[in-house]
């Protein structure tokens, strides 16, 4: 069954196309979007202009189109504040029904509000605590504080980008209108902290384009390299006072000129920076992650909802990262018994060795995804297949997993075959240094492990690390074989010994009690 969903927003409209499987996944077909600017020159009168009307219509109509091409069975449409404040947003709706036949639904800010967690709830990582969702809208914002059963505070307040550049800006972003924006926003605020105190949220969200936008003109201006996608992007309070400091004041070209800028948001984006701004100085929040989902994902998973209320979809929400991890590895990965053996080598290597490496106890599972993953360039090529597998890592969706997460098991996946990390390599470089050596490290166990499984058959039965203080001995008791296994161990041990500062030493022993020479 293929159903589309149609976000009618104050700003844009997006349309996403999807197929309703069987058993209740969700595999998306098609994705639109259109800059419609459905409230300009509008909202502080409450209305919708001519033009905007017009362009609204005309913008509905390519989209009904493109899903009656696509074969579409349903389209479920929900509008935002701009038609909700007008007083011809009923007359909109009728024009839109009679011109496409589409019914388009009104979304009160309680609506909005959920449809935004229904979207995004599956790729929450609740394991911190509640998480804190915001929407940045044209005409308003959404928040929802939720936990992995639901919301639990659903707030609307109008601010949007859109209202705040129309009422403060003038056209043009500088001292006077940043003061007063502020000014105005932290008293719209106190709602907001009013309801939700720092201490009730465990991490917090952004879901609209003005906050990805943003998050991805901070991420290069650290130097960090982007991924493929929008998701897990991390925006640090810092960031967005960085970025008002070089908007106020700036000319239009000289703002369009920002690495990362979406030239669509020259005119709103300051006003969208104070806003965000605002909330994580109100909610005592260092930083934010993004989300690509959002109201038109909500609008999909609602029509399923309604309509297939047996598909039990809160099965869904549970633990995103580990349900990343297993699409990946059903996607792409040649051989799951050979990846689980390898991680589990590799996570007896992290624990036994983690008074040498001194990684954070959250490397343990960066370094079990790493492993599980650390195969899947096989899908496009053999040959080259680490860097390969780094390519996958930056361009498919990692959901639950933040952008530097990301960039860490990536540079692991690179590097856990015989190359070494270089200065000609971008990836590399783009790391903070910290995380180079993390790299290094998680790497080098990596490659051990999976030398220790070169023929996939699983010979090892056992594995005790003795960590000497001079040298660190591995002891492998193997069922049958382990030629190749010495072999590859021979091929794959000098990253670690570098990176840890001490010799490792391979011992093969027998079921039978037997053992061999110390390697190498």
């Amino acid at each position: 069954m293929r159903v589309a969903a149609i976000d009618v927003g104050t700003n844009s409209f997006h349309l996403l196309i999807a197929d309703v499987m069987a058993d209740g996944r969700l595999v998306m077909v098609e994705k639109a979007r259109e800059q419609v600017m459905l409230g300009e020159g509008g909202i502080g009168r409450r209305t919708l202009a001519p033009a905007a009307f017009a362009r609204g219509l005309d913008t509905l109509a390519r989209f009904k189109a493109a899903a009656d091409g696509l074969e579409c069975e349903d389209i479920h449409a929900g509008a935002t504040s701009a038609v909700r404040e007008a007083s011809n947003g009923q007359a909109f709706c009728e024009a839109v029904k009679a011109r496409t036949g589409i019914h388009l639904r009104v979304l009160s800010g309680a609506d909005e509000a959920r449809l935004i967690y229904l979207g995004a709830r599956q790729d929450l990582d609740f394991t911190r605590g509640r998480v804190l969702l915001f929407d940045v809208g044209g005409g308003s914002t959404e928040f929802i504080l939720a936990d992995a059963r639901g919301p639990l505070i659903t707030l609307s307040l109008p601010l949007g980008h859109i209202r705040l550049a129309e009422r403060f800006q003038a056209g043009r972003f500088d001292a006077v209108a940043r003061r007063a924006m502020k000014k105005h926003v932290r008293a719209v605020l106190t709602e907001l902290s009013a309801r939700v105190r720092p201490e009730d949220i465990g991490a917090i969200v952004g879901t609209s384009g003005t906050v990805r936008t943003l998050a991805r003109i901070g991420a290069l201006a650290r130097g960090e390299a982007l991924p493929g996608h929008d998701t897990g992007l991390v925006l640090g309070r810092r960031d967005v006072e960085r970025f008002l400091d070089l908007a106020q004041d700036a000319t239009p070209e000289a703002f369009a000129a920002l690495p990362g800028m979406d030239s669509r948001r020259i005119g709103t984006l300051p006003a969208g920076a104070v806003l965000v701004r605002e909330v994580l100085k109100t909610l005592s929040v260092p930083e934010l992650s993004t989300s690509e989902r959002s109201l038109r994902d909500g609008l999909i998973v609602d029509w399923v909802e309604r309509h297939r209320p047996e598909i039990d979809l809160q099965r869904l929400a549970a633990d995103p990262r580990e349900r990343t991890v297993l699409r990946a590895m059903q996607r792409f990965c040649p051989s799951t018994t050979h990846a689980h053996h390898v991680a589990d080598l590799a996570v007896q290597l992290f624990d036994a060795l983690g008074p040498r490496h001194r990684l954070p106890a959250t490397d343990r599972d960066l370094l079990r995804v790493a492993a599980l993953l650390h195969d899947i360039g096989h899908h496009i090529a053999g040959k080259g297949h680490h860097k390969h597998g780094m390519y996958l890592l930056k361009h498919i969706p990692m959901y639950g997993f933040t952008a530097p997460e990301i960039a860490v098991l990536a540079n692991v996946v690179r590097y856990h075959s015989r190359s070494t990390p270089k200065a000609s390599h971008p990836d590399w470089v783009a790391l903070p240094r910290d995380d180079q050596r993390r790299v290094k490290v998680m790497a080098g166990l990596l490659r051990v492990a999976d030398a220790l499984d070169r023929s996939h058959d699983q010979p090892v039965q056992a594995l005790a690390i003795t960590d000497t203080g001079d040298a660190i001995r591995l002891d492998a008791t193997l069922r049958e074989g382990g030629d190749l296994e010495r072999w590859a161990f021979a091929q794959r041990h000098d990253l670690l010994e570098r990176t840890l500062g001490a010799p490792i030493q391979l011992r093969i022993v027998r079921p039978d009690g037997a053992d061999d020479e110390l390697e190498p």
